[in-house]
């Protein structure tokens, strides 16, 4: 009888709940704070009404919504809580929480004004005609109360003018024949919808195609396309015309002359190529170092201008790009000078490579606070000493140190992590290539890296970890967005130190499964693709994808095993000084979607696929190779290493603890996550995410663990959270919660588990705080 009488409880807990919380927010309208002779804006509101129906109707009335101005004050249920706090913080005299509160979060009203509605409606006829609707007919209505007033915008469009041809320049000279030639390509074709923003965009690839043919001086506003509706049925012709103003250097191409380059020019000073110690090279180069920092080779080789070529704007762009990353100049700065040539319809540019270098030597200290995905969380340090020209090639040498103790929040159980390591990394701006190797002259920042470093980790709830690694490898861009990393040479190795009593039972009990785990050496390569379109203008529709191959021990077992016949040791693997190595192949796909809704609305989502495999000479994985979920970065409804493989669920004694069983050799993954702007510092979010880890084989340790293609779909696990973001410019700080819908490890009477958000003991067993620092994806 008891339960239903707590159940009315809470309903009238909730009912009263959502009353206060309706009632906060009517209070937050804002509005009687407003003089007694001013009215708010409350919205535009478009009316679209159309001759027939056109397949780009959205497009239309999104196009429309940007140019309506201003834009009305920000709403929730219907309150106004930016307004008010602007409101209720009055005029701070200092720089306090008012001042805060007014400035950062507050939004000051905006009033209606009549002389908005000429302007939009300017604006609005100015829009359509540029979209290819040159008759609309626009006019508006007011939808008034007592303190509000809404502005209503009737359109109506007829059907939009189509272009019927596109003709080339009437014209004989370089000039116009060079773009009548771009001109069959171009992305205006006959029948599409006449569009303002179409032609400008044509014009400015014209433009950039003829800077790739010398025209050094043409610029997109030196021709334009006139539109003749003559020929009726709502039909336009262009004419490609070039302005009659244009001037004369825009008209002719340009042809690289000397190129000077000084390695040591500071801000304010004289670039005089006739210095003595001014070095005359090969091609027409000059260069200048009055300090000796620099090997010349290595910045002619950055440098792609060719005497007497034609101007080309690739590789102007390609010698920015390739300095840059050379990591040893502050600013780079290339200038040009005309001067005449010997053909009327051409001229000559000198090219001045400004180099100002930064300092040879550098220190950083850093204190910095970490947190993991496993939860765990504390104070860290890293100290770097950067030499950004070892050897005068631009080479960088960074020595670092680095360390943190962290201690696990947000769970039942305590522990912490001590970590202390020691790295240094050679990078040679260029392939280290044997001799007759050549690059393509098309890859930006080329890079060889060397790296070695220890790192020690102890943690008091499972074990200490000593690792070693040294790596070989190559980086370079295929293009800003677009990243290879192949590193041909990754040695890591792996010893085991001071367990916890608890897992000094699992491991020593186990010689195989400590030295499978643990105790052996990676020895192979690495691979990896890198795209983000991010990295490119903005756009609306981003992409992020990452493709990695890590491959190990496949060298080393045909060498010991087939070729210098070395006898496998009792457990029938072979190794080096009693340490086996580890052989895997294992492969990631990352791949992630980002749209701009608009209004600082954003959708962002990402699907993971990662699959391990041990063969030849390991049984297992190497634990550190093995994919683990849960967590502030993975599925935020479950703890780090809490979820999975499969249906497992540890013993109850055994309940939050460190559980080593909890990783698998396969893992899916998918997460979505809407994005929304509180304030300009605070930022919302909403999510759900998706996923487990599988082993391959059945262990009686890790029972429902395996994978199988029949029933891994069932064992999918769901969480859903909101999220709270602080944007300080420099970092930003994540405040994530989420709770469990399906956890594969429970059996439910439902598809979803039972919510009990009003449970006090549902929320401490289900509700899980995540505390991070930068988005998750």
């Amino acid at each position: 009888m008891n339960r239903p009488v707590t159940y009315n409880r809470k309903k009238s807990f909730l009912v009263a709940l959502l009353g206060v919380i309706l009632m906060a927010t009517q209070g937050c309208t804002g509005l009687r704070k407003l003089p007694e002779d001013e009215m708010l804006l409350k919205e535009h509101r478009l009316h679209i009404t159309k001759e027939e129906t056109f397949k780009d109707d959205r497009n239309v009335e999104r196009e429309l919504n940007r140019v309506l101005r201003p834009v009305p004050n920000s709403t929730l249920l219907k309150s106004r809580p930016r307004m008010w706090m602007y409101q209720v913080s009055g005029e701070p005299t200092g720089r306090g929480v008012r001042h805060w509160m007014r400035n950062r979060l507050g939004e000051e009203p905006v009033l209606f004004d009549d002389a908005y509605i000429d302007r939009n409606l300017r604006l609005l006829n100015n829009r359509l005609f540029n979209l290819g609707y040159f008759d609309p007919m626009v006019n508006h209505t007011l939808d008034s109360t007592r303190r509000t007033v809404a502005i209503d915008y009737h359109i109506h469009i007829n059907k939009p003018y189509r272009i019927r041809a596109l003709y080339p320049i009437d014209s004989d000279i370089p000039l116009a024949r060079a773009i009548n030639e771009q001109l069959a390509e171009s992305m205006i074709r006959p029948g599409a919808h006449y569009s303002l923003e179409d032609l400008r965009r044509e014009r400015r690839r014209i433009d950039k195609e003829l800077k790739k043919q010398g025209y050094f001086f043409f610029h997109a506003d030196h021709f334009l396309f006139r539109a003749d509706s003559a020929a009726g049925d709502r039909q336009l012709d262009l004419y490609t015309v070039l302005r009659p103003d244009i001037p004369l250097s825009a008209t002719k191409r340009y042809r690289v002359g000397n190129t000077t380059i000084h390695a040591d020019y500071m801000a304010g000073m004289a670039a005089d190529t006739g210095k003595s110690d001014t070095l005359s090279l090969p091609g027409g180069i000059y260069f200048t170092d009055a300090l000796n920092q620099f090997n010349p080779s290595i910045i002619t080789r950055a440098v792609f201008f060719k005497k007497d070529s034609l101007y080309n704007v690739t590789d102007h762009d390609r010698t920015l790009n390739h300095l840059m990353s050379l990591g040893t100049f502050r600013f780079v700065n290339i200038r040009f000078s005309e001067r005449p040539g010997d053909d009327p319809l051409e001229g000559i540019l000198d090219v001045r490579v400004l180099l100002t270098p930064i300092e040879r030597r550098s220190t950083s200290v850093e204190v910095r606070g970490i947190t993991k995905s496993n939860n765990f969380a504390g104070p860290g340090f890293n100290t770097t000493l950067t030499n950004h020209n070892l050897f005068r090639g631009a080479e960088s040498f960074i020595f670092g140190l680095n360390g943190g103790y962290e201690t696990l929040i947000g769970r039942q159980r305590t522990a912490s992590s001590r970590e202390l390591g020691l790295d240094a990394t050679l990078s040679f701006p260029r392939f280290l290539l044997p001799a007759g190797w050549k690059t393509s002259p098309q890859v930006l920042a080329p890079k060889t890296n060397i790296a070695v470093g220890v790192n020690f980790m102890r943690r008091t709830d499972a074990f200490s970890l000593t690792s070693m690694k040294t790596q070989y490898g190559y980086t370079w861009n295929a293009d800003p967005a677009t990243q290879f990393r192949i590193y041909p040479v990754v040695f890591n190795l792996f010893v085991l130190g001071n367990l916890d009593k608890d897992m000094d039972g699992i491991l020593v009990g186990g010689t195989l499964l400590r030295r499978g785990l643990f105790e052996q050496f990676v020895v192979g390569g690495q691979y990896t693709y890198v795209y983000n379109s991010r990295l490119k203008e903005p756009r609306q529709n981003d992409w992020f994808l990452l493709l990695h191959l890590d491959l190990s021990g496949n060298l080393a077992y045909l060498m010991m095993k087939h070729l210098i016949g070395v006898t496998p040791d009792e457990n029938g693997g072979y190794g080096v000084f009693r340490q086996s190595f580890a052989q895997y192949a294992r492969k990631d796909i990352d791949l992630r979607y980002y749209r701009q809704i608009g209004n600082g609305h954003r959708l962002a989502t990402r699907f993971f696929i990662g699959a391990g495999l041990p063969y030849g000479n390991s049984d297992m994985m190497p634990y550190v190779k093995q994919y683990v979920t849960g967590g502030s970065t993975s599925i935020r409804a479950f703890h780090p290493r809490s979820l999975g493989p499969g249906t497992y669920m540890p013993p109850e004694e055994e309940a939050g603890t460190y559980n080593i069983y909890q990783t698998g050799e396969f893992k899916l993954e998918a997460n979505v996550e809407y994005r929304f702007d509180i304030t300009s510092v605070f930022k919302g979010a909403l999510f759900a995410d998706a996923g487990n880890i599988w082993r391959w084989r059945e262990d009686e340790e890790v029972p429902g663990g395996k994978f199988s293609s029949d029933t891994f779909y069932e064992q999918i696990a769901l969480g859903v959270g909101t999220g709270l973001r602080i944007d300080a410019s420099f970092f930003i700080l994540r405040f994530d919660f989420a709770f469990p819908l399906v956890n594969p490890g429970i059996e439910s009477p439902g598809f979803f588990d039972p919510v009990r958000l009003m449970d006090r003991n549902w929320r401490r067993d289900n509700l899980v705080f995540n505390l991070a620092i930068g988005y998750p994806f």
